[in-house]
């Protein structure tokens, strides 16, 4: 019965769940539509062949899949109903999302919303938040594991390299397990991986929504990893000028290429995007809302100055092509971190000059 269906995808069974047709592929199997009877519920039925089922690692990434997300119960994550086995299938029932992934929202539409962007965001926190509290990280934030139902309500979806921080890493090492366009560099290098891996991630995904890619493209995967581990994003404001300055200080540092400089919780990235004006670009003077009135922060402007600055690297080297040494804006910055020099200098002149009046 359940020798053909995979091939030309008539109806068929596993277990008490009618096939009704293919989703997509994920991380790990198959995903198909179907419903379970007699209950009539339509759900997303994650199958695992029997080829990758005798295989070891993928039996046990796919178990670790099912667990991960049988433990977890947020309105921003899918829930799982059922695992088991069939005919050699190992399977799981998980809620059907009826909508589109991210991938293809962004897609569809020229241009995402910043409003919608920020919404996105805080809802993909929030889902992540819950899954780190319980010591599990995702490692492969990406567009299409991203559901949008037809409220646009976010579900984190596809857990298939998810780790649970108490269990054996299954990962062989010096390996990389994701997405390269959306992996931290401590992923692309094999490294050992804790929730700040899944903050660069999405990272990656919120420049995405706001450029339509994400800031590290090439024509194959050691390409890619290389530009994460070694490149600087280009700001996204500088491809999409309505960019929120505050929105672009919070990517920034969600891709800061070293851990001790990124985000070290989803709440603390939360808690900086729920501070975020939508209507304060990246290139023009900072306008305050009324606090009174809708979408206002209740933040005096020195606050939210202050704020900035705890978000901005203040990185101690100037990028000659953020500040040719022709600006204005170089010499200042080459006074205020480089003063210390400039004494030594003038120290070691005038002890020259006093030489050689003492000579004379």
């Amino acid at each position: 019965m359940l020798k053909n269906k995979f091939v030309d995808l008539e109806p068929s069974f596993i277990g008490n769940y009618k096939i009704i047709g293919k989703l997509g592929k994920g991380g790990m199997g198959d995903i198909y539509k179907a419903v379970q009877e007699p209950l009539n519920r339509v759900v997303a039925l994650k199958v695992l062949p029997p080829q990758l089922s005798r295989d070891e690692e993928f039996a046990k990434r796919f178990e670790i899949e099912a667990k991960a997300i049988s433990l977890m119960e947020h309105q921003n994550i899918v829930s799982i109903y059922e695992y088991g086995e069939e005919d050699g299938y190992r399977f799981f029932a998980m809620q059907f999302v009826d909508g589109m992934d991210l991938g293809c929202y962004i897609n569809e539409n020229r241009v995402v919303a910043v409003p919608e962007i920020i919404d996105f965001s805080k809802q993909i926190c929030r889902g992540l938040r819950y899954a780190h509290n319980r010591n599990i990280i995702h490692r492969d934030i990406k567009p299409q594991n991203i559901l949008l139902d037809k409220n646009k309500v976010v579900h984190i979806s596809d857990f298939g390299i998810a780790k649970m921080f108490s269990s054996i890493d299954i990962t062989m090492t010096g390996s990389a397990v994701g997405t390269p366009e959306y992996m931290s560099p401590e992923q692309a290098q094999g490294k050992k991986l804790d929730a700040q891996t899944d903050i660069y991630s999405l990272g990656i995904l919120m420049y995405e929504m706001l450029t339509r890619k994400p800031p590290f493209t090439a024509n194959n995967s050691m390409a890619v990893a290389y530009k994460q581990v070694h490149e600087q994003p280009v700001p996204p404001s500088v491809k999409r000028k309505d960019t929120p300055k505050r929105l672009e200080l919070i990517i920034l540092k969600a891709l800061k290429k070293e851990k001790h400089e990124r985000y070290e919780s989803v709440e603390e990235l939360l808690e900086h995007l729920d501070s975020v004006d939508p209507n304060e670009l990246a290139d023009r003077p900072t306008v305050r809302f009324n606090p009174v009135t809708r979408g206002g922060s209740g933040k005096t402007t020195k606050q939210t100055e202050a704020d900035d600055r705890r978000i901005t690297d203040r990185r101690q080297t100037v990028s000659f092509v953020e500040a040719p040494f022709c600006s204005l804006r170089y010499w200042k910055m080459m006074v205020k971190t480089q003063w210390v020099s400039w004494l030594a200098i003038a120290g070691l002149g005038a002890a020259l000059v006093l030489h050689l009046k003492n000579s004379g």
